[in-house]
């Protein structure tokens, strides 16, 4: 019980941390500052995980079928980030850090 009362409000949990990502990139996506071709990142990841052909197909490989869809999306959503001028990302940051929080 201790050790929930002890964790940093701003040290989310992992599941946390994957909702914040996906809020962060949905944001990048509608900003006018941020290049159409870098939006094509994300874009691709969906389109790759809803595609019937996999790099680890789901039938051979049971369980890690599924892992690579993920995979495949959070390594683009991590490109997309790393490619978007630094300035945006973290305003964006910033917005949702604060609304989640409402501090």
């Amino acid at each position: 019980m201790s050790r929930l009362r002890n964790q940093n409000i701003l040290n989310p949990g992992w599941w946390q941390r994957w909702l914040m990502a996906g809020r962060l990139c949905w944001g990048l996506m509608g900003d006018r500052r941020v290049p159409f071709y870098l939006k094509l990142i994300p874009l691709a990841a969906v389109a790759y995980f809803f595609s019937p052909y996999d790099l680890l197909p789901d039938l051979v490989i049971p369980g890690l079928g599924q892992v690579d869809d993920l995979l495949v999306i959070f390594l683009a959503c991590r490109l997309f980030f790393m490619l978007v001028p630094e300035k945006i990302v973290r305003e964006y940051q910033e917005k949702i850090v604060l609304r989640h929080y409402q501090l």
